[in-house]
């Protein structure tokens, strides 16, 4: 096939399919799911220098420190949507609480998924914060 191909026409699939990065072994697994434990280990594995060899385990903190400010950014939005659907009459505290309850179920779920997908050695990024994980996890750390 010709260089500019960017799927084959047989079958359909992308013919120069992105690297997927990958955990070297159990340690890197085990230290870029206990990023995702909260922020500050994230913040240490970004700044101790004998993690900051692993291009996974950056990747992994750089997307758990987004995703905390990502979800603290939501919080504080729902927050003031809470505010505003409590004086509406009626519906308005049941709209509330809904609100909580669906951004509580998605935050979790999204960060038991990382959590897991980290243990397994394997990296899932997110749609907007993952790139931006990607591309700082990508730069050459000086030492």
């Amino acid at each position: 096939m010709p260089e500019i191909t960017e799927f084959c026409p047989g079958c359909g699939r992308p013919v120069h399919a992105p690297e997927e990065l990958r955990a070297a072994g159990g340690r890197e697994a085990a230290l870029g799911a206990l990023a995702y434990a909260t922020v500050a280990p994230a913040i240490l594995f970004l700044t101790v220098p004998a993690f900051k060899g692993s291009r996974f385990v950056r990747f992994h903190s750089w997307q758990s420190v987004f995703f905390a400010a990502a979800a603290a950014v939501t919080v504080l939005i729902v927050k003031l949507l809470f505010g505003v659907f409590s004086i509406l009459p009626a519906i308005g505290l049941l709209l509330a609480w809904l609100c909580v309850g669906v951004l509580f179920i998605a935050i979790v779920v999204i960060w038991v998924l990382l959590t897991v997908k980290a243990a397994q050695g394997q990296s899932y990024e997110l749609p907007v914060i993952g790139s931006m994980a990607a591309q700082l996890a990508g730069e050459d750390i000086p030492y």
